[in-house]
């Protein structure tokens, strides 16, 4: 195959603009250095298109206990103070299990010769070699193979792993398009089954599995490809998402689901749901009722694991200046206050078509989460900002 141009920001090892499906190789550790950078004034205007700023709530105000943290935020630092955006107990933050357990299992079925002919493919790809040899770790760089293997149709993965090439038109949702996510989601793959494994889940007892806001398929034919013996379904709002989904990734169960529940799944029908920033979408009242759903149709003692901005994504957000400083401070205020913070961000030109007035983008403090789905749930494993240093990772088991 001929050779594939490398974009210069997918090479750059420790670059913020790495695909969401490739392991974040920034450590825990550069995060003090993030930190630091907080205090800088924005050099964007907010986001916030869907609705109007308000004066943020004087900080005095008396809390509601049951909604938001139960106390005060410290007090109100200097506006240069780096630290103002982040509470200390919920830094980025890891599972109890890291073994990033999807890309493992699919690597170890390639063979020596197997590995040799992926990597001949990338040394004969401008750039990409250059990008395999510099990954950080070993799960990194199967991770990288995986994705090159994808991407150059390397004859031996789909036949040793499951996983294959096939990519969305540019017309169709997808949320990564580069060589390293060609095989799709591994990164969210990883963290989905590490996850489970660190709250004491085990795959083999997992039936019939739902990924809720599948977009194209992305982690679902991974994790399908992985465990072929489980029972995948895979919705979404998105029509034309899920046409491709249906047309190009067999095996698979894929259905468009309505902007409210319910989903035309039966009661007790699933032994696990996953959402990968879903509920940092709904506002907070459409996302009760959602979970009202997951807990209608998993089974008692089955899991949901799924993700949400918290106070660990104001600073992520900020640091990037992807939100001004006073936006992230209302935001901050808004968390202490009630638990949430919602906007109708998407406006409406809609999310790639799909328009709902409470699909934007939300923030839930922990507190909010214990508060409204215990004890029906059980929060059994939460890391803030596990997911890409941004969103917490909660799983839940259904009660």
């Amino acid at each position: 195959m001929g050779a594939i141009p490398i974009s210069p920001s997918i090479l750059l090892p420790v670059s913020r603009q790495m695909p969401g499906s490739f392991t974040r190789v920034t450590t825990l550790g550069k995060w003090q250095r993030l930190r630091t950078l907080i205090g800088q004034p924005a050099s964007v205007a907010s986001t916030d298109q869907g609705s109007a700023q308000t004066e943020p709530p004087d900080e005095d105000r008396s809390l509601d206990a049951a909604a938001g943290n139960g106390s005060p935020p410290p007090d109100a630092p200097s506006s240069d103070d780096p630290t103002r955006f982040i509470r200390g107990d919920f830094a980025p933050g890891r599972l109890a299990i890291e073994e990033a357990t999807v890309t493992n299992l699919l690597y170890a079925r390639l063979d020596d010769t197997d590995i040799a002919e992926i990597e001949q493919l990338i040394k004969d790809t401008d750039g990409a070699w250059e990008h395999y040899a510099s990954a950080p770790d070993g799960a990194s760089k199967r991770h990288v193979l995986l994705g090159f293997a994808a991407w150059l149709q390397a004859r031996c993965l789909p036949e040793k792993t499951g996983l294959t090439g096939a990519q969305p038109p540019e017309d169709v949702h997808s949320m990564a398009r580069d060589p390293l996510s060609a095989a799709g989601g591994l990164y969210d793959a990883d963290l989905i089954l590490d996850a489970l494994r660190s709250a004491g889940a085990a795959i083999a007892d997992i039936r019939a599995a739902l990924d809720f806001g599948c977009s194209s398929g992305r982690v679902t034919r991974v994790l399908a490809a992985a465990y072929p013996d489980i029972r995948w379904h895979g919705c979404d709002p998105n029509g034309p998402a899920i046409a491709w989904a249906s047309e190009n990734l067999p095996g698979i169960e894929f259905f468009v689901n309505e902007d409210a529940p319910p989903l035309p799944l039966a009661d007790g029908s699933l032994d696990l749901g996953y959402a990968i920033s879903i509920w940092s979408h709904f506002a907070p009242e459409l996302g009760l009722r959602w979970f009202q759903e997951m807990h209608r149709i998993i089974r008692p003692g089955g899991h949901l694991v799924c993700t949400t901005h918290g106070l660990t994504s104001i600073a992520y957000y900020a640091t990037l200046n992807l939100r001004t400083p006073e936006q992230s401070l209302e935001i901050r205020k808004a968390l202490y206050r009630d638990g949430s913070w919602y906007a109708p961000e998407f406006g409406e030109q809609g999310d790639w078509g799909v328009l709902n007035p409470e699909w934007g983008t939300a923030f839930l403090s922990p507190e909010w989460m214990l508060t409204h789905l215990c004890p029906a749930w059980r929060v059994l494993e939460f890391a803030p900002g596990r997911n890409q240093e941004n969103q917490d990772v909660y799983v839940l088991q259904r009660v």
